[in-house]
């Protein structure tokens, strides 16, 4: 929650900590952010095991760095997906911010389906921009069960989706789950490309009659719609256009996940790759020992903000997630706030930090939206940018 009158001294006093200006680390194209269909092992991945909850930052030149893992969830939605489906960026938001962020599930949990559409409420955990039953009525199908495996947002706003099975008697005719579909306003929607559209770009690009199967990831840019495929198994790693010019954007090796099949795609654009941290667990005892991973600019200075009790203050005056979301009344963070030097960070010549770190041995776990925890979130002094919160809940 906001805390009032304290919220601006936070925010200000953060900000003074952020002497000078500065921008996040620059971008090669084609930058993506994905979730994989299944876990990636540490040996296939330079950071380490990704499950399929998490979002990772995938690119030809330039190094994997995780976006969003279990305690990330933990602390912005409230629970810990077991798999994300589906990512997309909401258009007019901020970039990097937790209100930009739109996904889907695998499967039905946290209170939510598999076909709806989900958001952050900064501060206030998960909600629902486009429930399942929208689009099952848009397509004329008010009772079916429909499970959204792709999802994206072009430049005014509308839905580009994919289904995760066929679905036979809709409006649009008999659907299967290499179509792709476009919610272009309540009870209306469009078929922007069948599956057979989608397989002849695949083959014009490869020069392979492979079968293509689902379309498990979806990115409208640029008047251009680039997808990740459940086959062939050469190529479901990669990422090629499916409206457009017939082409591979990006292929399988270059994405550096030991040729793990693809789910969520979404590309990345200026300022959406934020400073990021993570931890070795999202649930610990007090006085546990986790590992510690920070990520940015090489030789970023960083400030590690630690804190008991969550909490929500915003902070979209600068780049970043936009939410400061740490209680700034909290025991613990007021004593770092008084002891700066100890928890400066300084990242190294390749844009990384790695450590161990204890969790304070006494009752220093406060209330978050998971119950009793505690939550971490950097702040990136040359630009003060916030990364996203991790939340560790207490066992």
């Amino acid at each position: 929650m906001t805390h009032g009158g304290v919220s601006r001294p936070i925010v200000r006093a953060l900000g003074l900590l952020a002497l000078g200006a500065g921008s996040s680390f620059g971008q090669l194209q084609p930058r993506l952010v994905v979730s994989t269909t299944s876990n990636v092992s540490a040996a296939d991945s330079a950071i380490g095991e990704i499950d399929d909850g998490s979002l990772t930052h995938v690119g030809d030149g330039a190094p994997i760095r995780p976006m969003f893992g279990a305690g990330h969830w933990l602390a912005v939605a409230g629970f810990v997906p077991g798999d994300i489906d589906a990512f997309g960026r909401r258009v007019g938001s901020s970039p990097g911010s937790a209100e930009s962020i739109a996904f889907s599930l695998l499967s039905n949990e946290g209170g939510f389906l598999d076909g709806d559409i989900l958001g952050l409420d900064p501060g206030a955990g998960t909600i629902v921009l486009i429930s399942e039953f929208e689009i099952a009525l848009a397509l004329g199908m008010a009772d079916a069960s429909i499970d959204v495996d792709a999802l994206s947002f072009d430049n005014v706003g509308r839905l580009y989706f994919s289904l995760q099975a066929d679905l036979n008697g809709t409006l649009l005719g008999d659907l299967t789950d290499g179509d792709i579909l476009r919610l272009d306003g309540p009870g209306t929607c469009s078929l922007i490309a069948s599956e057979a559209q989608v397989q002849a770009q695949f083959s014009a690009a490869t020069g392979l009659s492979d079968s293509i199967g689902d379309v498990q990831g979806i990115d409208w840019f640029g008047g251009e719609v680039w997808v990740a495929t459940q086959s062939p198994s050469s190529h479901d790693g990669g990422v090629f256009r499916a409206l457009g010019t017939p082409e591979i954007i990006i292929e399988e090796s270059q994405v550096g996940l030991g040729g793990a099949e693809l789910d969520a795609l979404s590309v990345v654009r200026p300022g959406e790759e934020i400073v990021s941290f993570t931890l070795s667990a999202a649930a610990a005892d007090p006085g546990d020992t986790l590992q510690v991973e920070a990520f940015g600019a090489p030789g970023e200075l960083l400030f590690v903000l630690p804190a008991g009790a969550a909490g929500y203050v915003d902070f979209s005056m600068h780049p970043g997630f936009a939410g400061f979301y740490l209680d700034p009344l909290d025991p613990w963070l007021q004593s770092v706030l008084a002891a700066i030097p100890g928890h400066l960070v300084v990242l190294d010549g390749a844009g990384r930090y790695s450590s161990s770190w204890s969790l304070p041995s006494g009752m220093a776990f406060g209330p978050g939206l998971d119950g009793d925890g505690w939550s971490v979130q950097v702040l990136a002094l040359a630009n003060r940018e916030l990364s996203a919160p991790w939340r560790i809940s207490r066992l």
